[in-house]
């Protein structure tokens, strides 16, 4: 990835919030029009939510934005994982879901937690 930016955060749906903004902003970047910076920003926010409200959830989530040609963003689980009471995730409704905003989506998942989430646009 090209002129990777990379943001750290808890993974806690209260740090969702600087996730979904940081989005915004390298999208903007791109001089993408409104629809299409709306939907790589959710998209980002979704991918996140969903590896915050798993049964398994990890310490951090890594966020690297690659705001080149095409656009990607990798979202990947830091740390160590602890037990919570959310569920084991969905991967075909993860799937689903990002794939009405964004053309590709890569995840990474084992019998009980997704890992990893790519997003290319």
């Amino acid at each position: 990835m090209v002129d990777c930016i990379t943001l750290t955060v808890p993974a806690k749906e209260s740090a969702l919030m600087v996730v979904r903004l940081t989005a915004a902003g390298v999208a903007a970047r791109m001089e993408m029009d409104l629809e299409t910076l709306d939907d790589v920003k959710t998209a980002v926010y979704e991918a996140c939510y969903a590896m915050t409200m798993q049964k398994f959830i990890p310490e951090q989530l890594a966020i690297c934005f690659a705001p080149g040609e095409p656009f990607a963003v990798k979202i990947c689980a830091e740390g160590a994982w602890r037990e919570t009471a959310g569920k084991v995730p969905d991967l075909k409704l993860c799937y689903a879901v990002l794939t009405t905003m964004i053309p590709h989506v890569k995840v990474d998942m084992d019998e009980r937690k997704i890992r990893c989430i790519e997003l290319h646009r």
